[in-house]
């Protein structure tokens, strides 16, 4: 029995690659490349599409300036480098012939997009305990010995 169009893979020859863990989240959970690639505002279908048409050497520099941008990392570009080598190799195909694709710019996420880090969560909740003990006070629930008149 075949799949329907609607639930059938985009590209199942790019599943090898998008599905490829890039490393590890903060918690230890693997990140997969689609996941990385969407984080950086691309579509990973797309994304993998175009780095399969490059030479393998333009892709794997491509690739790895791409991980070395990931939001949360910090990997130096000789490390991303190594880390696209393996991915590359996930990819269906590489021509060597095609001529090098213009580089892709990153659509950097607007600010509230972004998950708060922990030192923002810290923050929030430190504002929120003092504005509740302010209210309390000002509602007198807890007396200071000061009147306010």
């Amino acid at each position: 029995m075949t799949l329907r169009a609607s639930y059938r893979p985009l590209r199942p020859d790019l599943d090898r690659f998008l599905f490829a863990a890039v490393g590890a989240e903060q918690d230890g959970i693997p990140l997969s490349m689609v996941s990385a690639l969407t984080r950086l505002g691309l579509d990973p279908w797309d994304e993998a599409s175009r780095l399969s048409s490059l030479s393998k050497r333009e892709a794997i520099e491509q690739l790895a300036r791409l991980i070395a941008e990931l939001p949360g990392t910090c990997r130096p570009l000789p490390e991303a480098r190594e880390i696209a080598g393996g991915l590359v190799e996930q990819l269906p195909k590489h021509d060597s012939d095609c001529p090098a694709a213009p580089q892709i710019q990153l659509r950097r996420l607007p600010g509230w997009l972004r998950a708060p880090t922990r030192s923002q969560i810290l923050m929030f909740c430190l504002v929120t305990a003092a504005a509740a003990l302010v209210s309390v006070v000002l509602h007198s629930g807890f007396s200071l010995g000061i009147e306010l008149h």
